[in-house]
């Protein structure tokens, strides 16, 4: 059993009885979060617009399929191709396949198992596709969905059969199925039992090297140009580059805010940006995978959290309790209950919706989460069922007063005599009717506006008041090219581009807006992707 509790291991239990991974895939530890290789340097999107240069390689690498990225969907179609027989060269920026979102993420959703089938909780694709394209409400491309899930299981299967150990996880949510694999070894460990597969099967990889653009001739795909002087030359091009949580002016563009990083900077767009310069197209849906411990400030620098994943400064983690949010106008704007159920993917996309988001409560709010936790002051409702576990993220008496001074020194916190100070400091217009209004709907039991239960109304009435302002965080990106139901990249006549194809959370065709609820679904999709492209691959050359 763990002792300590990670961002892995937060909301719910494991089938040991440990605490449990949060709602989805995590990124990177803080150890990770290196900056981008010096020689990798991406190509801005207006570069990418404007056309990305034609470099002439010094030498040249031949094979069946370029593969970009070596994180979960490009691990998984090198694997499978070469074991068909393909010949493949991985092309990977940094210097090992163990800096990928996916050597440190918590682990996959999938259906139709082996371990679902020894603990007789099988899922069935029907009942995950459903589950998905639901929630989706049809905003993916649904036989792409069905066509990635299908091939989950394989992904698992594949990864049990090289010894890298998993656990089926609890049904932390209530979505009605136990969808999700906590992967047990991290890292180095995780990633090389697949590195080593692939090379016994003849694949070849190219690390430290980064892609810089899709080489096309009349239209047609012929390889990857590398910033190491090496073209490799291949009919056939995955592009999987992890999305683009390291690309600040893509974040821009696509959330109109900036978004912390927690995981892989590393895949910062560049792979996203190869395929529209290659003639692909955006798609629709762009999801983050938020922050589920809490939240951060625009004072943030390193890691937010502590090395048992506790957070640096503990007033960060009052966006998961599902107090009063307002965001820059002082208006409330969402159903803040909603985030403390399901903080990766709601809270996520809250904040990001918001750009700048503020915790507005009183000292009686504040010295209940600081004494008895937040569970306890809301009366431990039920319906919360991450409830328990969410005080690791509290205040405690030993760190309050310090950590307090600290956001107030910080510019990102307030301690005043009136919402009126509260309002002035962070130029929140319509706070003080905000506030007013919210406390009628705690009077009443009933939230008028969003219907957040009584169990999550508190008041703000009682002196001194707090105010915090927190700013998007993730883990890691979702969304990018959009590619048809094979994987192959869609141009700007939704025609596919032969050859030309996208895996992972580099395509925006399969991943909704919110993040999925069911925990895992971005590495499992992900995963699924991988072994599906490797198969079309080998299907369209026969």
């Amino acid at each position: 059993m763990k002792n300590t509790m990670d961002r892995r291991s937060f909301l719910g239990l494991t089938a040991v009885g440990a605490l449990a991974v949060g709602a989805g895939l995590a990124g990177c530890s803080p150890q990770q979060q290196t900056t981008a290789v010096a020689n990798g340097a991406p190509e801005s999107e207006a570069s990418a617009r404007a056309g990305i240069a034609r470099k002439e390689g010094t030498s040249t690498k031949e094979c069946d399929v370029a593969i970009v990225g070596a994180g979960a969907a490009g691990l998984l179609a090198a694997l499978k191709l070469s074991e068909a027989g393909k010949s493949v060269v991985v092309i990977e920026k940094a210097p090992s396949a163990a800096m990928s979102n996916f050597s440190m993420c918590g682990g996959p959703t999938a259906c139709e198992t082996k371990l679902q089938e020894q603990e007789d909780a099988t899922v069935t694709l029907d009942t995950m596709f459903s589950y998905m394209y639901d929630f989706s409400r049809s905003g993916v491309n649904g036989a792409l969905l069905r066509n990635a899930l299908a091939n989950t299981g394989e992904a698992v299967n594949t990864m049990l059969d090289l010894g890298i150990e998993m656990e089926l996880m609890e049904d932390t949510y209530g979505v009605g199925f136990r969808g999700r694999h906590y992967i047990l070894p991290e890292g180095e460990e995780r990633v090389a039992p697949l590195v080593e597969a692939i090379q016994t099967a003849g694949g070849e990889f190219v690390f430290s090297t980064a892609a810089e653009k899709i080489i096309m001739e009349d239209g047609v795909v012929k390889g990857v140009q590398t910033d190491k002087g090496i073209d490799v030359m291949a009919p056939s091009v995955v592009v999987c580059t992890g999305g683009f949580l390291g690309g600040e002016e893509m974040q821009l563009d696509r959330f109109n805010t900036k978004v912390f990083p927690l995981g892989n900077t590393l895949s910062d767009g560049t792979g996203i940006n190869m395929v529209l310069d290659a003639g692909g197209a955006w798609d629709r849906n762009f999801s983050v995978l938020g922050n589920e411990c809490g939240a951060v400030s625009a004072a943030t620098e390193g890691s937010p959290f502590n090395p048992d994943w506790t957070n640096v400064n503990e007033h960060y983690g009052y966006w998961l309790f599902g107090g009063l949010y307002t965001d820059t106008a002082g208006e409330r704007f969402i159903n803040e209950e909603k985030i403390a159920q399901y903080p990766l993917a709601i809270g996520g996309e809250a904040i990001i919706r918001a750009g700048k988001a503020y915790v507005i409560m009183d000292s009686d709010y504040y010295e209940a989460v600081k004494g008895d936790g937040i569970y306890a002051y809301l009366g431990e409702p039920e319906s919360w069922i991450a409830g328990p576990e969410a005080d690791y993220y509290k205040t405690t008496p030993e760190n309050a007063d310090a950590h307090l001074q600290q956001a107030i020194d910080e510019g990102w916190a307030l301690k005043a005599d009136s919402v009126a100070e509260l309002a002035e400091k962070f130029s929140l217009g319509a706070l003080e009717e905000a506030v007013e209004r919210y406390n009628a709907y705690c009077e009443s039991g009933v939230d008028a506006d969003f219907g957040k239960s009584a169990a999550f109304l508190k008041p703000v009435k009682t002196a001194p008041f707090y105010a915090f302002e927190y700013v998007p965080s993730a883990w890691g990106t979702n969304g990018g090219v959009k590619v048809d139901s094979h994987l192959r990249a869609m141009d700007k006549q939704n025609n596919p581009i032969a050859g030309l194809y996208v895996a992972g959370v580099d395509q925006g065709s399969v991943y909704s807006m919110p993040y999925y609820t069911n925990e895992g679904a971005s590495v499992g999709l992900a995963l699924g992707t991988g072994v599906y492209v490797a198969k079309e691959i080998v299907s369209a050359v026969e």
